[in-house]
C-alpha cells in the first residue's frame, strides 16, 4: 500500500496520476471486479472487467427515472397480479437511455401500462406477438400519436417472460421493440393507444 502525504499525488510512468482517489492519464483499465455505486468514465480508450447489472421490480404505480432505472433490468412484478400498475416514462431528450422490461408476474384481470409523461412525447416501433394457438406471429406497429403501451396478460401480451425495450432516441421520441405471447383461445390485439393528454 502506498499512501501519499496530504496534498500529494502518486505518478506512474510519468503520465498516470492518482490524486485523492481519482485516476487521470490512463488509457485502459482492467479489473476482475469493479465495486461501487458510481463509475464515471471519460477519455479511456479501453475499459474491461465485470459489471453487474441491477434488477428493479415494479410492484405498484411509479415514475420511471434515468437515475434509478436506465440500463437496468426492470421486472413487471405486481404481487399477485391483481392491481393496475401505471409506469410513467421520463421526458425523452435523446439521451440514448435504455429501459428493458421483463414480465415476472402475469396480470390475470388488470394491466401494466407504460405511458409517456405528456402528449408531446410519442412512441415509435413495434411489438411482435406469438399466438400460441399455433405458430402464427403478428406484429403491431405504433401510429404517429402512440404514447401508451398496455399489457393485459391476454390479448395484448404481458405473460411471464415477455419482454419490452424502450429507448430514448430524440427529444419527445421513444423507440419500442418487444416480444409477447398470447395464450391459446385469444387473438393478439394492439397494445398501443394515444391515451396521454
Amino acid at each position: 500500500m502506498i499512501t501519499p502525504l496530504a496534498g500529494q499525488q502518486i505518478v506512474l510512468d510519468g503520465t498516470i496520476v492518482v490524486d485523492a482517489g481519482v485516476v487521470t492519464g490512463a488509457t485502459s483499465i482492467t479489473s476482475t471486479a469493479l465495486v461501487g455505486t458510481t463509475l464515471s468514465v471519460s477519455g479511456l480508450t479501453n475499459l474491461t472487467g465485470s459489471f453487474s447489472q441491477a434488477v428493479h421490480t415494479f410492484v405498484a404505480t411509479d415514475a420511471i427515472t434515468s437515475a434509478e432505472h436506465a440500463g437496468r433490468i426492470l421486472l413487471l412484478g405486481e404481487v399477485g397480479g391483481n392491481a393496475d400498475v401505471v409506469l410513467t416514462l421520463p421526458d425523452a431528450t435523446g439521451s440514448g437511455n435504455v429501459y428493458e422490461f421483463i414480465v415476472s408476474v402475469t396480470m390475470p384481470s388488470n394491466t401494466y401500462k407504460i405511458a409517456c409523461p405528456d402528449a408531446d412525447n410519442t412512441i415509435t416501433g413495434q411489438i411482435q406477438y406469438l399466438d400460441e394457438d399455433g405458430t402464427a406471429v403478428t406484429a403491431f406497429p405504433t401510429v404517429a400519436a402512440s404514447d401508451t403501451i398496455t399489457l393485459n396478460g391476454g390479448t395484448q401480451g404481458g405473460r411471464v417472460g415477455d419482454t419490452l425495450t424502450l429507448i430514448d432516441i430524440a427529444a419527445d421520441k421513444w423507440m419500442v421493440k418487444g416480444l409477447m405471447r398470447v395464450a391459446a383461445g385469444a387473438n393478439p390485439a394492439t397494445p398501443f393507444t394515444a391515451a396521454v393528454s
